[in-house]
């Protein structure tokens, strides 16, 4: 059997591997139009800033396609499916290529929001930042600045930050500009993301919240941005992070269905027969990921079925971010913050320790881990990657994050460190208990056991 994978990504790699884990006859050809094998793009910004090499983040060398029998075809792009035929052409090859099953693994290209002057501005000092390729021209392009030079980073996503943070460390007088009322509305809530947003700012990093941009300025090169309530920034350069939209043109145009993804179902299956589709580029009942955790999850399961071992079905990802933004440990995963459509019942511990940067939060719905962030200390991740969607003891959980209960001694009030602002300990002599009626202070409260 002949597997064909398009796409060196985290998807189309593990997918090869998991093939190759479950049978080592079957021949698998992988076609990328990237320069190197696969590599990790969350070094990326630590590129662009010379922190990391080239080398450092390329996950798997070439040695490594030899030893698992897998043909890597590096700046070789498919062009063309014909899914009919069992076929696909490519910008290098005389002919057409045959397969026995094809895995569409074309991931996603960076979006770009509809804002004037962007298309004339592009690698004029406007930039997004997706392969090494996009690293390459930003470094040479700030090469070029001068040490006072001004940079706009556009989206308060993980990797607008990231990439804020590396170039302001190369001394470049750096703002992130957010569309929405906080930074990383995917991974925090209200509380955290103003921590956050106060942490960045200590960096020497401008923050301007709820700001759509609407229009880049500048003729023959970027000299700044303009929002849509009249402010203006002046920029050397612009770096655009405003998410990702699924890569489909090559399955669209060989009659694949599609819409905001490649259609799929349970097993990974597109509308055309030994046709499979894996990654950002996919979308499984109305819904894409976009994220890491998906990708693998995925790649484990289609492994599965282009071997006609149809063990398991995909059912979604639960959203699992785990790295680190500007130096700190982040956590964030499954529901962290429970409106009011999701209705009632959920009960929430939190500890925020501003002074030190860290903020942890469990959700519970029923004594059943549902979500949770770690900002700053990780110590629980485990815990709480291993019990979601489990029954969990809350005593247990209190006493994981080192959250508290404490009594007065005299009325019995309760101060919850889960409920409140500030930690018990770090509270003055002169706190009052919280009941009007009492003249108890910090020092006749007691542990609650």
């Amino acid at each position: 059997m002949k597997i064909i994978i398009i796409g060196n990504n985290v998807a189309g790699t593990f997918s090869a591997q998991n093939i190759r884990n479950l049978n080592d006859g079957v021949d698998i050809e992988i076609f990328t139009e990237e320069k190197y094998p696969y590599y990790t793009r969350i070094k990326l910004p630590e590129f662009i800033s010379d922190k990391v090499s080239i080398d450092d983040f390329i996950v798997f060398k070439e040695n490594w396609y030899h030893t698992n029998k897998i043909s890597l075809h590096l700046e070789e792009k498919v062009v063309k499916i014909l899914p009919k035929e069992k076929k696909i052409y490519t910008d290098k090859s005389p002919g057409p290529l045959s397969y026995d099953k094809l895995i569409i693994a074309t991931g996603s290209n960076p979006n770009i929001p509809p804002i004037e002057n962007a298309p004339e501005m592009e690698h004029k000092g406007l930039f997004t930042l997706r392969n090494i390729k996009d690293a390459l021209e930003i470094k040479e392009y700030i090469a070029k600045l001068n040490i006072k030079s001004k940079a706009v980073i556009i989206g308060g996503g993980l990797l607008g930050l990231e990439l804020a943070n590396q170039i302001n460390q190369l001394d470049l007088d750096t703002t992130v500009v957010e569309f929405f009322p906080r930074l990383l509305p995917k991974q925090l809530d209200d509380e955290c993301s103003l921590m956050l947003k106060e942490e960045i700012k200590g960096r020497g990093i401008n923050v301007v919240l709820s700001a759509a941009t609407e229009a880049i300025l500048g003729n023959n090169h970027v000299e700044g941005i303009k929002l849509k309530d009249g402010r203006v920034f002046n920029a050397d350069i612009v770096l655009i992070q405003a998410g990702i939209s699924p890569e489909i043109t090559l399955a669209k145009n060989a009659g694949i269905e599609t819409n905001r993804g490649i259609i799929v179902n349970e097993f990974l299956e597109t509308s055309e027969k030994d046709v499979y589709a894996v990654g950002d580029c996919i979308e499984y009942k109305n819904q894409t990921w976009g994220i890491i955790p998906a990708c693998m999850e995925q790649s484990k399961i289609i492994s599965a079925s282009v071997l006609e071992k149809k063990t398991k079905k995909y059912a979604g990802t639960t959203p699992k971010n785990t790295l680190k933004i500007v130096g700190l440990d982040l956590t964030s995963i499954g529901i962290f913050d429970p409106s009011s459509e999701q209705g009632g019942g959920w009960d929430i511990l939190r500890k925020a320790d501003k002074k030190d940067c860290c903020y942890e939060k469990i959700v519970l719905k029923d004594n059943k881990l549902k979500g949770a962030i770690l900002f700053g200390d990780n110590t629980a991740m485990q815990y709480v990657t291993n019990k979601m969607e489990q029954d969990v003891d809350p005593k247990e959980l209190r006493k994981l994050l080192d959250i508290h209960e404490y009594a007065c001694v005299n009325c019995g009030a309760v101060y919850d460190e889960a409920k409140m602002e500030v930690p018990f300990e770090d509270l003055p002599d002169t706190f009052k208990c919280p009941n009007p009626d009492c003249r108890a202070t910090k020092k006749d409260f007691k542990l609650k056991i």
